[in-house]
């Protein structure tokens, strides 16, 4: 073998050796849940998820959102955002469609001693305001109030 070829060889050798060392020392990059994820589009924040619930992380539930908000979009204009209770929680609803049930722990991350019904008003109340602002053409009935909350269902 000539002298080129042998130092090709152990040029490439100590490349790869270099390389592998270099792959096995590299940290181990771990993912990181986030701790908040805002609902949001384009410039106009609806809300903001502070906490896992429901079996779902923050991440999963910003997800599902956000997946509820395009068959939102996709059904076409919507009626007005109402507040309903599923199975004892109140949950925000559009077109029919479920956006989110608000949690205990959302109202507790909330802050400022807000309820779980509070807290589902609130931001039920900030989807009817940026709906109109994010989807062109979109209008709800004139109506009061803003956003419909019912009862909680009586507790026997």
């Amino acid at each position: 073998m000539s002298a080129t070829k042998l130092l090709l060889l152990a040029v490439i050798t100590l490349a790869v050796a270099a390389g592998v060392a270099a792959a096995q020392a590299a940290p181990e990059r771990t993912y990181v849940p986030p701790t908040q994820a805002d609902i949001a589009i384009g410039n106009y924040q609806f809300f903001a998820i502070r906490t896992p619930a429901a079996g779902y992380t923050v991440d999963q539930r910003q997800k599902l959102v956000n997946q509820r908000l395009i068959e939102i979009f996709a059904a076409g204009q919507p009626k007005p955002v109402t507040v309903v209770w599923i199975r004892g929680k109140p949950t925000i609803v559009v077109n029919g469609i479920k956006l989110i049930t608000v949690y205990p722990r959302d109202a507790a991350a909330a802050g400022g001693g807000v309820c779980t019904q509070q807290l589902a008003a609130m931001w039920a109340k900030r989807v009817e305001e940026g709906l109109p602002r994010v989807w062109p053409g979109c209008r709800f009935p004139t109506r009061k109030p803003a956003v419909e909350v019912s009862a909680p269902p009586a507790t026997p």
